[in-house]
C-alpha cells in the first residue's frame, strides 16, 4: 500500500487530490458536489477519487443511489494535508 500511496501523494496530479481531500474534510460529499465545488470535470473528479480511495484516503457510503465520499481514519492518521 505504501508505493501506492507514495504514487498517489508525489504524482502528477497531486494539487487536484489534494483540492479534493480539502473539501472533503470540510464535509463528505458526492463526486457531483466536488466538480462542482472545485470547477472540475465529473470524470476526473472520480478519477482522483478512485486513486484515493484505492490508497485507502478515502472512503464512500451509498445513500440511496448516491455515492458519499469522505476521508479515511488512514488519512487523519498520516497528516497527509
Amino acid at each position: 500500500m505504501m508505493r501506492k500511496l507514495d504514487e498517489v501523494v508525489s504524482g502528477k496530479g497531486w494539487e487536484t487530490r489534494k483540492r479534493i481531500l480539502e473539501e472533503l474534510i470540510s464535509s463528505p460529499k458526492t463526486p457531483y458536489d466536488l466538480a462542482k465545488r472545485l470547477n472540475l470535470n465529473y470524470s476526473t473528479v472520480r478519477y482522483h477519487l478512485d486513486l484515493l480511495e484505492s490508497s485507502g484516503l478515502v472512503t464512500h457510503v451509498k445513500e440511496g443511489s448516491k455515492q458519499i465520499f469522505l476521508p479515511s481514519k488512514s488519512l487523519t492518521a498520516l497528516k497527509i494535508i
